[in-house]
Formats: C-alpha cells, structure tokens, sequence
C-alpha cells in the first residue's frame, strides 16, 4: 500500500495525504478527515513503519475509531500531534460493518505497536476483548465494557457531571417538561441519559426518553421528528417537552434541521443542548451555529490516554482518569415562551 493509494481513495493530492500524515498544519479540517479515513480504510502506514518491524518495533502508538464524526476527527487530530511531539509514530485503523474490532486490533498488534488508543464506544465481543488485553489499550472519549474494568485504560469526561449540569441550566431558565436522548447500545449513552433523568427527578422537572440509534445527524433527525409527533400528540392536554437534551453535538444539530423543518423555532419554541463542543477545534460548526453544549478538552484527553499507555507495563493498565467538563452556553437554549 503506497501514499499514492491513499490520495486516490480520498480523492486529494499525494502531497495533502503527506502534510496530513506527517502531523503537519495547513489541511482543511474536511481534507483532513477524509485522509485519515481513507489511510484507516486501506491499513496504510508509513514506509518507516517497515525498517521499524525489521528491527523489532519502535516507538509506534496505534489507534482504532469507528466514526467520521467532529469529535472523532478532534481527537484524531489531537492523537497526531501529541504523538508527533513525543518523536514517535501514529499507526490507524479503522473498525466497522465490514471490519471488526477484532480484526482491526490484530492490524495493529500485527505493528507491534507499544499501545493502542481505542476512540470508540461500540460494543466489544469476546475475540476484540482478549486483543485489547494482550497489551497497553486505553480508551480516550469512551468507555471500556464493564467486563473490561480494571483490565484496560480508559480516559473520559466526567459525562455524568456534565449532563446535570445541563439539565440544571435548563430548569434555572424555567423548563419544566425534558426530551432526553438515549443512544442505544453503548455504555456513554446509558451514562448520559441516566443522569439526565436523575438530575431531572431529582430537581421536579418532568423528563422522558428517546432512544437513538447512533450518535449522528441522521440519528439526530429521527429525534427531532419523533419530538414534533410527541409534541404534536400532546396537543391541547398534557405538558409539551420545552427543551431537548442530545447525547452529543450530531444528535443535537440532527434534532435542531427536524425541529426547524416542522414549524418549532429553536430556541423560542425548543431550546436544544449538545455534548462534545467538537466544533470548538478545527471545525467552527457547532460554535457558528450557536449551540449550548459540554466541551470536552480535547488534548487533554489525548495527553493522559498517552500517559497511560507510558505506564500501562505496571498496575496502571486498568486506570480509570476522568477529566472535568464545561458547559458552554450560546443560542441554542433560552426560557420556555409562555
């Protein structure tokens, strides 16, 4: 596989596949993502990679993501630079429908990577779980499945703090009746969507659920329409859900096209809340936008998922390190109309 190969999988020149693989600045945030993924998708790594497996490996961190998603591509852009200033080498792979986790993890230990960086929070079968404990694997933005505590890494927001504080700045501003989002199947939706509904009883403010099928826009559309039938249906008798509380930035930004395109104003009518903050880094979308959302700090995620994987040879392998979050206010939320 030659850089070459890459450029024409995503359709850019050899020399942007080269700036964006060298860490380098100067790749629209776009470009960027698509190289990443097209060098994901292929298995490529640079020739080095090669003279460092003939002599027994090398400084060389892997990582596995399953999405194109803003946050991924933040924390993708964070791992290169953070390695890249450590004068080591970044090896990615990428898991999905036709590649498994499993099969992705053996690209890299195939690498003799020293570790890997997992941003995913996709389910973890029996074969993926015995890799990842084969050597240094922590998880950065995600968490481990509860069968895998203690035994891997894992660096994340403190996603429980940041959601109640949500739910309380939309109380404070006066709503008394919350959509929650719950992304199915994954261990951070459960974790978000629980402290919502907490928070929520816990502060007398009514709260129901909608599940999710993934944290994306096209996900974050469905929602929005099932709020406008919820809203609808509820006509003239019961409470109308005032504010929605997405799972993450894409469900939220999903929500706000559906909620728009169906008549509610937003947030006169809906006010919406995200998580992640993603567009704070290279993308300015979710910032443009206006959207109240929880910032997660990026690359210092990054830097401790890389700290751990320093110690990962003695009992901090299963280290668990929860990183503070922010709530970011802008447009998105407001008082209830009356």
């Amino acid at each position: 596989m030659r850089m070459v190969d890459v450029a024409r999988r995503a359709g850019v020149s050899r020399a942007l596949v080269s700036l964006v693989l060298s860490g380098k600045p100067g790749a629209s945030p776009a470009n960027r993502e698509k190289v990443l993924a097209a060098a994901a998708e292929l298995g490529y790594s640079p020739d080095s990679n090669a003279a460092r497996l003939r002599s027994g490996g090398g400084r060389l961190v892997g990582v596995v993501f399953d999405g194109h998603d803003a946050f991924t591509a933040r924390v993708l852009d964070a791992a290169h630079e953070a390695v890249a200033a450590r004068g080591e080498d970044l090896v990615l792979t990428m898991a999905s429908a036709s590649v498994p986790l499993a099969r992705a993890l053996r690209t890299l230990r195939a690498q003799r990577v020293r570790g890997v960086l997992v941003i995913s929070s996709a389910p973890v079968d029996e074969a993926a779980a015995a890799l990842l404990m084969s050597g240094p694997a922590v998880f950065v933005g995600a968490y481990p499945p509860a069968s895998l505590d203690g035994a891997v890494g894992s660096v994340h927001t403190d996603d429980d703090a940041g959601v109640r504080e949500v739910v309380r700045h939309l109380a404070a501003l006066g709503h008394r009746s919350l959509l929650v989002t719950r992304v199915v199947g994954r261990r951070s939706g459960d974790v978000r969507a629980d402290a919502a509904l907490d928070e929520a009883q816990s502060l007398g403010v009514e709260a129901h659920e909608v599940p999710a099928t993934a944290y994306d826009e096209s996900a974050g559309v469905l929602v929005g329409r099932e709020m406008l039938r919820l809203s609808g249906a509820r006509h003239g008798g019961g409470s109308r859900s005032t504010a929605l509380v997405a799972a993450n930035d894409a469900l939220a930004l999903g929500a706000i096209q559906a909620l728009r395109a169906g008549g509610l104003r937003v947030p006169e009518d809906v006010s919406v809340t995200g998580f992640d903050d993603a567009g704070s880094g290279p993308s300015p979308a979710v910032a443009a936008l206006g959207l109240t959302t929880v910032r997660q700090d990026v690359e210092a995620l990054v830097s401790a998922a890389l700290d751990l994987l320093d110690t990962a040879a003695s009992t901090a392998a299963g280290t668990e390190r929860v990183l503070p979050p922010e709530l970011v206010l802008r447009s998105t939320s407001a008082a209830p109309s009356a």
